[in-house]
């Protein structure tokens, strides 16, 4: 389509609803068109879900932290490098020497952190707890 052709159309348009008056709504119209919203909304709330629920994450930390406890505290490096295998030569190699090295690097760097910190952190979680509890019990 060419654009003269929209010009010809535009102005056939305009010529079609020049005669044509705009009416104004009455004075209830929003309040009307607002309470069937709000009805429909009422009969069908919209309900979000979540991606993962609470008892996911903490199976998940829970894994992570084992995982982690495994691998610091058995050293399962010595395990796998006295193996004969390839694959496990290689797993080493690639995935667990890496791990254990930051693993190590991250509880070294723990350790040499003031107790101050650690008391101001069990602090802070001791009064997030706290203030969950005591606004569910004041909302319940």
């Amino acid at each position: 389509m060419s654009k003269k052709e929209d010009i010809y159309k535009d102005d056939f348009i305009k010529e079609l609803i020049k005669d044509v008056e705009l009416e104004d709504p009455s004075a209830q119209f929003t309040n009307r068109v607002m309470d069937m919203v709000m009805q429909d909304w009422l009969a069908k709330p919209i309900e979000m879900k979540k991606p993962i629920s609470r008892n996911q994450w903490i199976w998940i930390s829970g894994l992570i932290l084992l995982v982690v406890l495994i691998l610091l505290g058995t050293d399962v490096r010595t395990l796998i490098s006295s193996a004969e295998n390839p694959f496990l030569h290689q797993l080493d190699a690639v995935l667990l020497q890496p791990i254990n090295q930051v693993l190590t690097k991250v509880f070294d760097s723990l350790i040499k952190l003031p107790v101050m910190v650690y008391i101001v952190a069990v602090s802070f979680g001791g009064l997030a707890a706290f203030d969950r509890i005591v606004n569910k019990l004041l909302h319940h």
